[in-house]
């Protein structure tokens, strides 16, 4: 699956990290499920976006996970929390019959959304390591056992700062697309639901594993 994605990642991939995480090559970090040992990580994570510091030092995200709201999957370096991404059960709606080529006329669908995506602001090319590994996650796993077509997630634009931050065009640059093309900015609220077609992937792959 790495090599479907790789023409997408690849110049983020040649970025590198500086000053705590000098030196590590984070397209071949290994990504490990949430346990209770490794909650006490977080000491001196710091992320562009404050909240998401604040979501994992007070156990939010622990407990959504333990509720069952959602899974969470992270990266250390040592015993230093790098990054998290969180993924959940979600639904795609859209105003025009998306798949209706293909005699489907539904305009809502399954997927899996990602919930919270947070690196820490020294590492590089970290959070395109995580979309492309969870990508390649609910491919491989999610999607054989049940129907999933899309890859969701709500890109946060916050107009209270300056200048504006949006979130959208790191996910475009994945192949993401709006939900609602037509939206003006600023949005009615802070986020805008975009989503993955995951057909075309996994098409590509099965061409891959026939050569």
């Amino acid at each position: 699956m790495q090599s479907v994605l790789l023409h997408i990642v690849a110049k983020h991939r040649k970025m590198a990290s500086s000053g705590k995480f000098d030196g590590v090559d984070f397209s071949q970090v290994n990504i490990e499920p949430l346990t209770p040992e490794l909650r006490q990580l977080g000491q001196g994570f710091r992320c562009v976006r404050g909240e998401f510091v604040t979501y994992w030092k007070q156990s939010r995200i622990q407990r959504e996970a333990d509720a069952y709201l959602c899974q969470c999957w992270l990266v250390r370096v040592e015993d230093a929390l790098a990054g998290y991404i969180t993924l959940l059960a979600d639904k795609l709606e859209v105003e025009d019959a998306l798949l209706i080529q293909e005699g489907v006329k539904y305009r809502t669908f399954p997927a899996v959304k990602i919930g919270l995506l947070a690196v820490d602001r020294r590492t590089k090319g970290l959070g395109v390591r995580l979309m492309e590994w969870a990508i390649d996650y609910v491919i491989t796993q999610v999607v054989p056992a049940i129907g999933v077509r899309f890859i969701t997630v709500d890109a946060l634009y916050d107009f209270d700062v300056d200048p504006a931050y949006d979130a959208s065009g790191f996910y475009e640059k994945l192949g993401f697309e709006f939900a609602d093309p037509t939206e003006s900015l600023p949005p009615a609220n802070p986020y805008r639901t975009m989503y993955l077609d995951l057909k075309p992937l996994m098409e590509e792959l099965a061409r891959e594993e026939l050569l």
